[in-house]
């Protein structure tokens, strides 16, 4: 078997023209051709990578999320590759900094509605790709505590009025919706700039201290 091996080599080799060498010859160093050739199957660039890599040694990379790829070549030679590993979801859809300072800014004297209208008339986009909405302003206020505007001078939030009179939440509510005081929204679920006068807080705490029974709980609260 060894001496068929040998002749039938001899005579593959004999018969092999000589454009036929150039043409072997010239695809070693065009490597890039042969590797993207449509008749290159995924098994073959197997056989070839093989061919040309001893081994590859994988470590840690210097930064987050990074690896070197250290290959030893079949000739000797070493090369030391790094490769940047795709982004976690979680950091893809996180805001940068300098977006969560300007929406800190901006909740300062605007509300959700209008933060959401201005970033839209930017034309800015949402961490993915979306338009901004009321829910998703809301939202981002409440992830990184950025407080709601202050309300107009002289006036009182609802939970400053449920502190002020020591009632509960529904119970200032109550007042809102029977006229007991006079609140103003921005629009409709706004918070409330609560307006007491004089007049109002005396008659507020006589109805407090002589009132036994409070109407009952409101489904939908806004503070």
């Amino acid at each position: 078997m060894e001496a068929e091996l040998a002749t039938f080599e001899h005579q593959q080799l004999k018969a092999m023209t000589a454009e036929q060498k150039r043409r072997i010859l010239a695809l070693a160093t065009d490597f890039p051709t042969l590797w993207a050739a449509p008749t290159t199957s995924a098994r073959d660039r197997k056989r070839l990578l093989r061919l040309l890599i001893r081994d590859i040694t994988v470590t840690r990379g210097p930064e987050p999320k990074q690896l070197c790829l250290n290959l030893r070549w079949q000739g000797g030679a070493t090369e030391t590759l790094e490769l940047a590993l795709p982004p976690r979801r979680a950091d893809v859809v996180r805001y940068p900094q300098p977006f969560i300072t300007r929406l800190r800014s901006l909740a300062e004297t605007l509300d959700d509605r209008a933060i959401a209208d201005r970033l839209d008339a930017e034309g800015l986009k949402s961490s993915t790709g979306k338009r901004f909405t009321v829910s998703m302003i809301r939202w981002l206020r409440y992830r990184h505590r950025i407080p709601a505007p202050a309300a107009p001078e002289g006036t009182l939030s609802v939970r400053q009025v449920r502190e002020r009179y020591g009632v509960s939440l529904w119970v200032v509510h109550y007042w809102i919706q029977h006229g007991h005081v006079e609140a103003r929204q921005c629009r409709p679920g706004m918070p409330y700039a609560i307006t007491i006068t004089d007049e109002i807080d005396t008659k507020l705490r006589t109805w407090i201290a002589t009132s036994c029974h409070l109407p009952a709980q409101s489904p939908t609260l806004v503070e």
